[in-house]
């Protein structure tokens, strides 16, 4: 893989720092900030990333709300969602609502490492039968 652009939606400063940290040295090569939803439509809608990190409670915004607003403008986006609430409940919603992942706060290096190889080894599966489908025709 080229190129791993991941937007980061979290409104916790040092929450914020060191998950970009984790995402560097877990293999991105571009990481946006946002702090709230506002910024973060924003910035999704002036770019493509691979990965998006979501955090369900923000300041202005519900974190559920935003990633229904991502997935209905790109279907295909991998959007991970972030949060302290380990409730199963919370899991279900967030899985039944579309998220590609759930990461329980606090952040830990193993965590945001598996993040980037699932979307990587889903990233690569779908381009290698996209290429054979691509072939046979």
């Amino acid at each position: 893989m080229d190129k791993l652009t991941v937007l980061v939606v979290e409104d916790e400063p040092l929450m914020r720092e060191r998950l970009v940290d984790m995402l560097y040295k877990a293999g991105a090569t571009g990481v946006t900030e946002c702090e709230n939803a506002a910024s973060a439509r924003k910035a999704f809608d002036a770019g493509r990333f691979q990965i998006i990190l979501l955090d369900l409670g923000l300041p202005d915004g519900d974190g559920h709300e935003l990633m229904k607003g991502f997935k209905a403008a790109r279907d295909e986006q991998h959007i991970v969602l972030v949060t302290a609430d380990d409730s199963i409940d919370s899991i279900q919603r967030a899985i039944s609502a579309g998220a590609n992942g759930y990461v329980v706060k606090p952040y830990s290096q193993e965590k945001i490492h598996d993040v980037v190889s699932n979307y990587t080894v889903v990233h690569s599966a779908g381009s290698a039968i996209t290429q054979g489908l691509n072939r046979h025709h």
